[in-house]
């Protein structure tokens, strides 16, 4: 309880842009869950902090860490786990400049999102792609990445309680950069 409890806090500081206090709380969320020794709780925890070395700038550790953890999460049966971690792969990829691999990463991350129907994720992963297309040139790749994140923010938007998903700093940026990117992929 005390591990998922400040899991939870860790991500509301994550979603405020608070990447250094979501770390804090993420490592302490860790230690609760270790003391616990609850696989699925040590693995959401180990997943947070490597979103937040992504977002730190540490993306070469992130990708050594979500490498195992992904395989963990497959063998754990944790779907969104597994998705989620190969999304953060490859945005950690994508900021290194292994586009080819963050492409293939996301390619199959996107696939198993829209299986299982997880908006979230399928909404970043086509952001991701777009800012992919766009920074190799193929707009119209990148417009249709980016207006299909779009349709899936708007449409969990739309969501009954959801009506300020765009305060969390992540979709926000998404929605702005998908905006600003499909504006420009078609110029």
């Amino acid at each position: 309880m005390v591990s998922q409890t400040l899991s939870f806090q860790g991500d509301a500081a994550y979603y405020r842009g608070d990447s250094k206090a979501a770390g804090a709380l993420y490592e302490q969320a860790l230690q609760a869950a270790n003391r616990s020794k609850e696989p699925e709780k040590i693995l959401v925890a180990k997943i947070n902090l490597a979103k937040v070395a992504v977002q730190a700038g540490r993306a070469q550790q992130a990708i050594a860490t979500l490498r195992p953890l992904l395989q963990q999460a497959e063998s754990l049966g944790l779907k969104y786990a597994q998705v989620e971690c190969s999304v953060s792969m490859a945005e950690a990829m994508i900021k290194i400049k292994h586009n080819t691999d963050a492409q293939q990463e996301l390619d199959r991350a996107l696939l198993q999102a829209d299986k299982l129907g997880l908006k979230p994720l399928s909404a970043k992963a086509n952001y991701l792609l777009g800012t992919l297309f766009h920074a190799s040139g193929d707009e119209v790749e990148a417009l249709q990445h980016y207006q299909e994140a779009l349709q899936l923010i708007n449409a969990m938007h739309d969501d009954p309680g959801a009506d300020k998903i765009l305060e969390r700093s992540d979709f926000k940026t998404m929605y702005e950069e998908a905006t600003s990117g499909s504006q420009a992929a078609k110029s």
